[in-house]
């Protein structure tokens, strides 16, 4: 069976000497017709072998040229020089062939090579509207490869901020449940337990291209952060200011989570009293503000030690242009005591 691609070649292959034929048939009657060369028709047979056998012969090339080209080892300069051969081998046995009607009773060498121009010309043809096929497919076949390891290399980098999570956390989460265990605090040991489980779950089933409801999203950063809480106790305050009409629209997963993240890694830990963290939704202007916010030192004192002013930034960034383009926009704002983040994007969804 033939490869789907070659099927759709084959067709305009066969259209292409088809026409030649045609044109040749054309050329005749107008011989017949204007000049009266009655014994012209004679020879339609003969021209229809003689386009049959050119089909053919570039049919081979075609094949050939398919062959090479799924091995990737097609070379344009190769093709090139091998329809120029064919060319200079069928050009002169065709016209033998057509000598043999002809019953000459002596033989010309130069008639080999007599309408070599014009017998050339359907090569030509063919060789370049074929080169152009082959150019044009490579250019689609390049784009689709770009598209597709574009689109790759995006669920690689989607993946790697799905696996952000700071091993320490977990880490830190389990001994905390040991100590809990230990202490027989069995009741909270099975609600952090139960808090972690919850949060690992949302985070490892979200697939990182998806769209998640922001109820969704918000409740797995309300267990994120009742393990931190067990950790960092009166230290961290949260202030939640979201409205209720906000929580059933859609937004990438994990988009906020590495932003928490950043604000207890740099603001909660950092100080010996701790931080607030600030987590607003509203419905503005068409579009869905998520904010993060922290009175921790800010920027100057984060560079002092320094540290970078956060992880996952950019690769929020590239997935919400990734996901939404320029209609959305992500903005970072370092102030005197604090980070605030501000994320817009289209709304996606009906609010409930």
């Amino acid at each position: 069976m033939l490869h789907s691609e070659l099927k759709p070649l084959l067709r305009y292959h066969c259209l292409f000497w088809c026409i030649i034929f045609a044109l040749s048939v054309f050329s005749w009657c107008l011989d017949y017709l204007i000049w009266g060369k009655a014994e012209a028709l004679r020879y339609l047979g003969i021209s229809f072998v003689s386009d049959l056998s050119a089909m053919l012969v570039t049919g081979a090339l075609l094949f050939w040229s398919q062959y090479k080209i799924n091995l990737h080892n097609f070379a344009i300069w190769h093709f090139v020089f091998s329809a120029l051969l064919l060319t200079c081998i069928y050009v002169p046995m065709e016209n033998a062939f057509w000598l043999i009607p002809m019953k000459e009773e002596k033989f010309d060498p130069r008639f080999l090579l007599s309408n070599l121009d014009s017998n050339t010309l359907a090569f030509f043809v063919w060789t370049a509207l074929y080169l152009a096929y082959i150019l044009n497919q490579q250019r689609h076949f390049r784009l689709a490869e770009s598209a597709r390891l574009s689109h790759k290399i995006q669920q690689l980098e989607l993946q790697a901020l799905r696996h952000q999570l700071n091993p320490h956390f977990t880490f830190n989460a389990l001994n905390s449940v040991c100590a809990l265990i230990e202490a027989e605090r069995f009741d909270d040991a099975e609600l952090m337990s139960e808090q972690l489980a919850s949060f690992l779950r949302y985070s490892l089933s979200s697939s990182p291209d998806s769209l998640v409801k922001l109820a969704d999203e918000l409740a797995a950063i309300e267990a994120y952060l009742a393990l931190q809480k067990t950790r960092f106790g009166n230290k961290l305050k949260v202030d939640w200011k979201i409205d209720h009409n906000t929580r059933q629209h859609l937004i990438p997963a994990l988009l906020l989570q590495p932003l928490v993240e950043n604000a207890i890694k740099y603001a909660v830990a950092t100080q010996q009293q701790g931080a607030t963290i600030t987590i607003a939704g509203q419905k503005h202007n068409g579009q869905l503000c998520l904010q993060v916010e922290d009175d921790g030192p800010g920027e100057s004192a984060i560079k002092q030690q320094g540290q970078s002013s956060g992880v996952g930034l950019s690769n929020i960034q590239n997935r919400l242009s990734q996901h939404f383009g320029n209609a959305a926009s992500l903005v970072v704002e370092a102030r005197q005591h604090g980070f605030l983040v501000c994320i817009q994007l289209p709304l996606q969804g009906a609010a409930g």
